[in-house]
């Protein structure tokens, strides 16, 4: 049985396939899902959760981090929060002018099937995601 108090700091942890990106402590975590946000505290119960395209704020303190996170997967266990995503970039490090272009691409994009439907529909997630979050960096 854990003796940590409700007061205990979370530890959060990025990593992407070439680096951890950030390892630090944290009040509160907010994870963009596949199918929505999700907040989590300290004590929060075990998950694993599939990253949509997104925003990724870690609060601690009187101080939030933002990052862009490029789907992926989550783990919560023991008030640490694993995130394993494709691509972690901080908010105001988004190219909006680079976003804007893929989207823009990709609607361009005819589709012949299922699969190119699919990659366009994710290239159109991620854009748009990235100009939400280069807006709100701004």
């Amino acid at each position: 049985m854990s003796t940590e108090t409700s007061t205990s700091a979370l530890r959060c942890v990025v990593v992407t396939p070439e680096e951890t990106v950030l390892e630090c402590e944290a009040d509160f975590v907010v994870l963009p899902l596949f199918d929505g946000e999700v907040g989590i505290a300290p004590l929060h119960s075990p998950m694993i959760g599939r990253l949509g395209f997104g925003e990724l704020r870690i609060r601690s303190g009187s101080e939030t981090t933002r990052y862009y996170v490029d789907g992926g997967f989550v783990q919560v266990a023991d008030n640490l929060v694993s995130v394993l995503t494709n691509r972690a970039i901080k908010s105001e490090d988004v190219d909006s002018e680079a976003a804007q272009e893929q989207l823009e691409s990709s609607l361009k994009t005819p589709v012949a099937g299922e699969e190119q439907l699919a990659i366009r529909n994710r290239v159109q997630s991620q854009a748009r995601a990235q100009l939400r979050i280069a807006k709100r960096a701004k």
